[in-house]
């Protein structure tokens, strides 16, 4: 990781995005009918939620844009212990999870950037498949 000035959330910040998740979660399960977990299916799920989300309303609030971040953030915190951070050294801070490699350093994984990006693009940016990649990298260390 490049030295970026990455801040952790403060903790009354960091528990509202736990909870969002945890909306969204249950959310997730009442519209696939099975008990979702944070996991690659859960992602797959919310992949398909985006999906038709998106269907009915091509731009979606910045309200559910964040929803669907909290939890793709909370996948990559609980999977990988990380931490809710901000990044920023760009133009505009960028919200995500501070996770620690399996052998050495720190990966900052931007939940909300590849939320907007899987929004603008598609499947072709899909969730689940950032989740997979971005979990092979964190555990190379």
């Amino acid at each position: 990781m490049s030295n970026r000035p990455i801040k952790f959330l403060p903790m009354a910040k960091a528990k509202q995005l736990t909870e969002m998740a945890e909306r969204a979660r249950l959310s997730l399960t009442r519209f696939s009918g099975v008990e979702v977990k944070y996991n690659a299916v859960g992602l797959q799920l919310l992949d398909e939620w985006i999906d038709r989300h998106l269907r009915q309303f091509p731009n979606p609030s910045s309200e559910i844009v964040m929803v669907w971040a909290a939890f793709l953030g909370e996948v990559f915190r609980q999977r990988f212990s990380g931490e809710w951070a901000i990044e920023s050294s760009g133009r505009q801070p960028r919200l995500g999870i501070l996770c620690p490699k399996e052998e050495q350093g720190l990966q900052f994984v931007s939940v909300m950037e590849q939320v907007q990006l899987r929004v603008k693009h598609g499947m072709s940016e899909s969730l689940a498949f950032y989740y997979t990649i971005t979990g092979v990298e964190i555990k190379q260390g």
